[in-house]
């Protein structure tokens, strides 16, 4: 900015200055409108006497000059009496009084003028409220989120990541990868291009890999084997067709497929078995103590729901075997988990298509030995099912299962906080009402962590909508949820939750109702508290495998609380059959020696690649070194 022009020496600053304090050029008086008296004009358009001009457009008399600008005759005398002197000369640019002077404003006009900003300001900002309001919470939260004592109390959420890949299933694999499996992703123009994905996301270096995949994954079922490879079976062999772009004006559902890989986490490929007996769309599997693989209920290759078809896969010959002595009709993605006797337990949960009759839905111990169903009665608003989480909290000896949240069945818009809990070591397990959820969820995240607690996450208000953006720790102990640190991305439908190595939970997509279809990419990731609350303890030694019904000894950074070996997870549709954690009891510690015992039980710790943490006694979890436990 070039300086202010310097005022002459010896001449104030007025105050306030306007164009009346100008000085006249030449010296003469000014008039009211700051102009030299002998040069006024009147106001444009204003006329003189009849043909007199005395301003622009102003005539005087004929023969007569205005004033201004006429000249006086030589010798001749004013009305006063003076004879008239010569126009003194135009002052030079070097004369003082040539120098500009510069309007400052007063104080006041400042003060109106700062008070007229902020009236404007004010305005666009209550125009913009919600947006400000909006833009300085979000700023406020991320600032808080990363403070010490926030993160101790309430852990953090981060977006490490963004896959590209519509997810629909997700496994924890032993080599510490995590298996994005796609297949389509529920968008009929891949299929129909028979474009079908799967990713490998590897967490320590936040690199993706692409995977050739052979056949439409999209909507299958998968659990481990105990070699630690992923059984997937079923597919999609047929998209939906509405009614109204049915020719015959009938809705034709989707249809399922007889396909069967293994993914061999090390050579990291899919693997051809042979077909099931059943072709299987939305169906689940479940891994038994001896190995063998249970597969049961979806919709079949023309659309229906299998009516009660059971089949179990061999390792050993990799084929599928039927068992029509075996019947059970379930809803679709059954929640089904392996309980201490062995027996097959349906929390009454499910994702997707099936009857909406109670009966249909009654929760159950069920004995593959002879086909018995035990009901478990009691469930807290059975009708709301649909959707919900189920889980084997911590320890796994225990035996209680929680059910968690849920809605109607179909794309109703019912959903719930519900959650319910039964203590399966009884002879007449019964469902107890547990502690309600911050707020009704359909497709909650449900994840065991070290310390015994469950995450529990994500899901929607109501049918693939309205997520709720909220998480929540329950703890067994005490029987009690508390509210931790809300995640930035929405999950409900084709969301998964996989707990990793380091103590971590992975949030993977979302498939929310839109016109175009679309799908969450990011992956988020919950660091809980317990990352927050100090030295973590380090396995220092642990054997490669274990056997059931034996004790083995861990060399420890620091004194253990607990030991717990938890079964990777296999994710999709609000259905995890492989997630539990198992308690190894510490039979002795000595100088950084920790002995503990296996359990014995095969149905409790069924054969596979386990994650081992041990805690300091204050639930500070270290991170995870991966054991097998033989077959």
């Amino acid at each position: 900015m070039a300086d202010r022009p310097r005022r002459p020496e010896g001449r104030p600053e007025p105050d306030d200055p306007t164009v009346t304090d100008l000085p006249a050029i030449g010296g003469s008086a000014s008039g009211r409108d700051g102009r030299p008296a002998d040069a006024r004009r009147s106001e444009p358009g204003r006329r003189s006497e009849p043909g007199r001009r005395s301003e622009p457009g102003r005539r005087s008399e004929p023969g007569q000059r205005s004033d201004l600008g006429r000249r006086s005759e030589p010798g001749r005398r004013s009305a006063s009496g003076r004879r008239s002197e010569p126009a003194q000369a135009r002052p030079s640019l070097d004369d003082p009084r040539m120098v500009p002077v510069v309007s400052t404003p007063t104080r006041s006009r400042r003060r109106r003028r700062i008070l007229q900003a902020g009236i404007i300001v004010l305005v666009v900002l209550a125009g913009n409220f919600p947006y400000v309001n909006s833009w300085a919470s979000d700023r406020y939260n991320d600032w808080r989120s990363h403070q010490p004592d926030y993160m101790r109390d309430n852990g953090r959420w981060d977006i490490v990541a963004d896959s590209g890949s519509r997810s629909i299933h997700a496994a924890m694999l032993r080599t510490g990868k995590v298996l994005l499996m796609a297949g389509s992703g529920n968008d009929k123009k891949s299929f129909d291009a028979k474009r079908f994905e799967t990713i490998l996301w590897d967490p320590s270096a936040n690199t993706f890999q692409k995977i050739a995949t052979p056949w439409d994954v999209f909507c299958a079922g998968h659990a481990f084997l105990p070699n630690g490879d992923l059984l997937i079976a079923g597919g999609t062999k047929a998209y939906e067709v509405l009614a109204a772009d049915a020719p015959d004006g009938k809705k034709k559902e989707y249809q399922g497929l007889k396909d069967s890989y293994l993914f061999d986490p090390i050579s990291e490929r899919y693997v051809k078995t042979g077909f099931l007996q059943h072709a299987r769309w939305y169906p689940t599997l479940v891994t038994l103590a001896n190995g063998a693989v249970v597969a049961v209920s979806g919709l079949n290759d023309k659309g229906d729901i299998d009516p009660g078809n059971t089949e179990s896969f061999d390792a050993g010959s990799a084929s599928w075997i039927e068992h029509p002595e075996l019947r059970k009709e379930f809803p679709t993605y059954p929640s089904l988990l392996l309980t201490a006797d062995g027996r097959l337990f349906f929390s009454g949960a499910n994702a997707g298509y099936g009857p909406a009759s109670l009966e249909a839905r009654q929760s159950g111990l069920w004995n593959l030995g002879n086909n018995a169903f035990q009901a478990v009665p009691g469930l807290p608003l059975p009708e709301v099912n649909e959707t919900a989480g189920t889980v084997m909290l911590a320890p796994a000896q225990e035996q209680k299962i929680m059910f968690i949240g849920g809605g109607g069945v179909g794309d109703t818009q019912v959903a719930t906080d519900r959650t319910a809990i039964v203590d399966l070591t009884k002879p007449q397990p019964t469902w107890e009402r547990g502690p309600d959820l911050s707020s009704p969820k359909r497709y909650p995240g449900a994840v065991v962590l070290p310390d015994d607690t469950v995450l529990v996450s994500g899901g929607s208000r109501r049918y693939r909508a309205r997520d709720t953006l909220t998480a929540e720790l329950y703890n067994p102990a005490t029987n009690t949820f508390r509210p931790v640190a809300d995640p930035h991305v929405g999950r409900d439908y084709h969301s998964e939750y996989l707990l990793l190595p380091d103590g971590r939970v992975a949030v993977f997509g979302s498939n929310p109702l839109s016109d175009d279809n679309t799908f969450e990419t990011r992956v988020e990731v919950y660091s809980p508290p317990y990352l927050y609350a100090g030295t973590r303890p380090v396995i220092r030694a642990a054997p490669n495998a274990i056997t059931r019904g034996t004790s083995i000894s861990l060399s420890v950074s620091q004194k253990v609380g607990k030991v717990r070996l938890i079964r990777p997870g296999a994710y999709t549709h609000v259905t995890d059959t492989e997630q539990r954690s198992v308690a190894l009891p510490i039979t002795s510690q000595v100088d950084g020696t920790v002995t503990v015992s296996v359990p014995e039980n095969a149905n409790v710790l069924p054969g596979d690649w386990y994650m081992l943490f041990v805690d300091n006694g204050a639930n500070v979890p270290s991170v995870a070194t991966w054991v097998h436990v033989a077959q």
